[in-house]
């Protein structure tokens, strides 16, 4: 086509726009091929013996047409087609520049749905923010507050949305996952002093986790159990009350309880134990100016 346009000969005013041209070029392509096929059916036809033969050879000139036409007009309106998916890439790209956000918030919610990363009513911590799911849409998935901080569980009655995207490249920590029960673990600072009864304290933790635990401890250690076979875990976390000690500082030992607890009562559970445990290793902890063998606060910058 390109050959014919550059032959040097000057086209007719009628044809000198290039879309024009190529109509009336498609025109004489489409044409001439349905005149030379209908003279080459003219001709063969009666030569040929039977039936079977001639609908053979009007099957196969019929598409021998079509794919010559398609071809022809391909070669005919090659640089219209080439501008036009051009247009189409530049238009398709500044689409996807535009829309990056709401794509991006599209394919974090297809990991979701396929992974099962959570669902309504599930308590999760997500990067920064920490509550319960209380409503998921394609782009956006709304929290209940719960803390405040990370040591609290209490509702603060503020809600968090956060977009889908950001499961992308932030992992999920889901609380409620394995059903009724989690393990929760209680951090208690203690100041390394001759006065420390190290092993008395953690009697009084121990005591203090069963104690507040009882009612629970039985059925939470059978539902642990299960996980092996309901969740295919390989080791199902245990739901015996331990309690593990951890150098935080030269001036301070940190005792962790490590207890189980229903699903949403981790809050109140862990400040029960904790107040027992006061009441226990330290019996006048409830009286007003107790002194108490807690870390001491560091000291003010002057």
């Amino acid at each position: 086509m390109d050959t014919l346009i550059n032959l040097g000969e000057e086209w007719p005013p009628f044809l000198a726009n290039d879309h024009l041209r190529n109509l009336v070029f498609s025109v004489l392509l489409v044409g001439t091929l349905i005149v030379i096929r209908t003279i080459a059916n003219r001709i063969v036809t009666p030569r040929l013996g039977s039936a079977e033969e001639r609908r053979r050879w009007l099957s196969g000139s019929r598409n021998t047409l079509a794919l010559l036409v398609f071809l022809g007009l391909a070669a005919v309106w090659a640089n219209a087609i080439h501008s036009f998916l051009l247009s189409v890439v530049a238009l398709a790209a500044a689409m996807v520049i535009a829309t990056k956000e709401l794509i991006l918030c599209l394919s974090g919610s297809a990991v979701r749905a396929i992974g099962s990363s959570y669902s309504l009513g599930d308590r999760i911590e997500w990067g920064a923010v920490r509550g319960d799911v209380i409503d998921i849409s394609l782009l956006t998935t709304t929290l209940l507050e719960v803390g405040p901080g990370h040591d609290f569980h209490m509702p603060t009655g503020r809600s968090i949305i956060v977009p889908n995207s950001k499961l992308l490249d932030t992992p999920v920590f889901n609380e409620s996952k394995i059903g009724r029960y989690v393990v929760h673990t209680l951090r208690i600072p203690l100041e390394l002093s001759p006065e420390l009864d190290l092993a008395r304290a953690e009697k009084a933790a121990l005591d203090s986790i069963h104690e507040v635990c009882r009612e629970f401890l039985e059925p939470a250690h059978d539902w642990m159990e299960s996980l092996e076979h309901t969740h295919n875990f390989i080791h199902s976390p245990s739901a015996d009350p331990r309690v593990y000690l951890r150098v935080a500082d030269p001036r301070c030992i940190e005792m962790l309880l490590r207890f189980p607890s229903p699903i949403r009562r981790q809050g109140r559970t862990e400040q029960e134990i904790l107040r027992h445990f006061l009441q226990n290793y330290l019996p006048g902890a409830g009286q007003l100016g107790a002194s108490l063998p807690l870390v001491p606060k560091p000291p003010q910058p002057s």
